[in-house]
């Protein structure tokens, strides 16, 4: 018989899973309190992901609003917008005010488009690659793991089999879509359109993943549904308990459709 070595990273991920097995004597529990326990190892870098990540919710507007009024400053250069060399001279002025609007706004609040996805890029997603590939592996070598692969769980006869119902796919799916519906923000006054089109358009997307996953092994389908529930109810708890929200200042607000106008104008 072929001798199953995996990788070393995978190999340690697999231990823990067997372990947390023998101490819940559940294959379901065990594979969704890894992914809890991987969770809470690496908390300290997912609390600070949180503060920034809503921080992004709340400073992303006021951002899109000053580069959109800049590039519509930009726009009116040269007297482009039929204004002369009146219209020029105050567009390279607008375009003045608004590039060191920005600047004092990204300073002061440190603010990146992509601010609070590092623990996602950085820990969160090879986190996921390791638990798969520790799944994978047990789902390609059922022998070297036979205690864990012939237990019954929920109402399968085996975790490394597919979902003959198709439930767990719908329940990986449904806890996606509620982390994101959630969890957005509320819609902007004058772009509730565009927000609802937004959202339906996630909706749409997660609904579109369950039958996507009907045939991956049930157990990565666990990992799945457990990582996106608890992200869901931890930023929502985070949010609402212990999130403190950035001070956006006024003067940093503007006034898109003003100047949308003198575009038009």
């Amino acid at each position: 018989a072929e001798v199953y070595e995996p990788w070393p990273l995978v190999d340690l991920g697999q231990q823990m899973l067997l372990n947390i097995h023998l101490f819940v004597g559940n294959s379901g529990l065990a594979v969704a309190g890894a992914a809890l326990l991987l969770r809470l190892l690496t908390w300290p870098w997912n609390r600070r992901a949180l503060q920034r990540q809503c921080d992004r919710l709340e400073l992303l507007p006021v951002y899109m609003d000053i580069a959109k009024a800049l590039n519509m400053a930009q726009r009116r250069r040269g007297g482009l917008d039929g204004g002369g060399a009146k219209g020029a001279a105050d567009a390279e002025a607008e375009c003045r005010r608004l590039t060191l609007l920005l600047q004092d706004f990204t300073q002061e609040t440190k603010f990146s488009p992509m601010q609070g996805m590092g623990y996602q890029f950085g820990i969160l997603m090879p986190l996921y690659l390791v638990g798969y590939f520790c799944l994978r592996g047990i789902v390609a070598h059922p022998d070297a793991f036979r205690g864990f692969v012939v237990e019954p769980a929920l109402w399968l006869d085996s975790l490394v089999l597919p979902d003959p119902y198709g439930l767990l796919p719908l329940v990986s799916a449904v806890a996606v879509w509620a982390n994101l519906e959630i969890n957005s923000p509320a819609a902007r006054p004058g772009q509730e359109e565009n927000a609802l089109y937004m959202r339906l358009v996630v909706r749409g997307a997660a609904l579109t993943f369950a039958p996507v996953t009907t045939l991956l092994p049930s157990a990565i389908l666990v990992f799945m549904a457990t990582n996106a529930a608890y992200t869901a109810t931890l930023m929502w708890s985070y949010r609402r308990f212990f999130w403190k929200p950035p001070q956006v200042r006024s003067h940093w607000l503007v006034d898109v459709p003003k100047e949308a106008a003198k575009l038009k104008a």
